[in-house]
């Protein structure tokens, strides 16, 4: 990890650089697309969660739709085809789809340790793209990624729905009145009771295993629970800690610290659930920011409070986010009125559908999204802090100067 990572590079606020988006107008666009014709999209990984976003374009038939698949997985090239337009094409090589100009846009569902090949050659190929997240395999990498983005005209849109939400929107104003007064403490937590990973799995068609893993700095022989379980080993990916901590981490940083990554970060994690892998599935990780703490939890083998939960504490009142909406409990609590009746409360979950949306209407309109690339970046530098600070058992910390530090 170099040392001279430039801060700025990526603490850059949302829209401070956005200059690039303003070089093709909504007018000089609707001639490339047609004003009344459907965005042209291309699909780069058809895998579970790629066709789950397939499924939230497929939302706006009269907007937009599919016509070119990708995949190394032949079972996942064509569960997508019946998700594309009648005719589209497919492909194990994704340049096949940044080389036709029919494509307007991509959506990049990849593993992580492709998203940076793939969006860095999607944009220089003149193609907006809505990127999964977790943004980058590493800090190093995202910073390159803001960097390779900027310089060009393309709209990004990274895949943190909850940027879009109604419900967390509102939550965030109510933050900003000053409703939970001085926020002393954030606890962001994800459990969920995981089954084991199979000691063998079979292959239903063709894999190319070897694309697969690509960019990655180890090559191993064929194993199918590296290619069906991605997410438990390191090679392909920053782990349980970057994937769900981009989503939660994102919303203390926007709401308590301007967007911005914290200070430093420590962290011990276990692997339970998930044996054979070599990623924690259970962990606890405490991030430093200017004016109070974070934690984040995970553990994959209880399912205690079910799925994800934000709480942020201020001096105040306490605000409770999760997929039921959010509540906000004034202090103090006293017994035996414990919780004591919400003072703010809104009921909803978190759809991706307004998040895809905000991107289509964004193509059209060449406006910045409700997540570019510096909101992608710096969600995930945290958790890559503390995924550093695990590996290496220190505390790990960001200096004003952009250089990470053990003490």
């Amino acid at each position: 990890m170099s040392e001279n990572i430039n801060r700025r590079r990526f603490i850059t606020t949302a829209g401070a650089s956005i200059t690039g988006a303003s070089l093709l107008t909504a007018k000089s666009y609707a001639r490339v697309i047609g004003a009344n014709e459907r965005i042209q999209l291309g699909i780069i990984g058809s895998g579970g969660r790629g066709r789950s976003l397939m499924n939230e374009f497929r939302k706006f038939p009269d907007r937009c739709e599919f016509i070119a698949v990708c995949d190394v997985y032949e079972p996942n090239i064509n569960a997508a085809l019946k998700l594309s337009r009648e005719g589209a094409k497919s492909t194990m090589d994704y340049r096949e789809l940044l080389a036709d100009k029919d494509i307007v846009a991509i959506v990049n569902g990849t593993p992580d340790h492709w998203h940076s090949n793939v969006l860095l050659d999607s944009v220089a190929a003149g193609k907006d793209v809505y990127t999964e997240k977790p943004f980058s395999y590493s800090i190093e990498q995202g910073a390159k990624m803001v960097k390779g983005v900027r310089e060009k005209k393309q709209i990004v849109q990274v895949g943190m729905q909850r940027r879009s939400s109604e419900a967390v929107r509102g939550a965030k104003k109510l933050v900003e009145d000053g409703v939970l007064g001085e926020i002393v403490m954030a606890r962001a937590q994800w459990y969920w009771n995981r089954k084991p990973m199979p000691a063998k799995l079979q292959l239903q068609g063709k894999l190319d295993w070897e694309r697969f893993q690509g960019p990655a700095k180890k090559r191993y022989p064929l194993d199918e629970r590296r290619f069906f379980h991605w997410r438990n080993f390191s090679d392909y990916n920053g782990g349980h800690m970057t994937d769900q901590g981009t989503h939660l981490m994102d919303v203390i940083q926007w709401f308590c610290n301007d967007g911005n990554p914290p200070r430093s970060a420590v962290c011990q994690g276990m692997i339970h659930a998930h044996k054979g892998g070599d990623v924690p599935d259970t962990f606890s990780a405490v991030f430093e920011y200017p004016t109070f703490l974070a934690s984040w939890t995970l553990c994959y083998s209880n399912s205690f409070e079910d799925s994800w939960k934000i709480t942020i504490q201020g001096r105040k009142a306490t605000m409770v986010l999760d997929d039921d909406g959010y509540r906000i409990f004034p202090e103090p609590w006293q017994r035996p009125e414990i919780p004591p009746k919400p003072i703010h409360e809104y009921k909803g979950g978190i759809p991706t559908k307004p998040h895809v949306e905000n991107f289509l209407d964004c193509i059209k309109s060449r406006q910045e999204p409700n997540a570019p690339v510096e909101v992608g970046h710096n969600a995930v530098t945290g958790p890559h802090l503390a995924n550093m600070a695990l590996r290496q058992q220190k505390r790990v910390v960001l200096q004003s100067n952009g250089a990470i530090a053990k003490a």
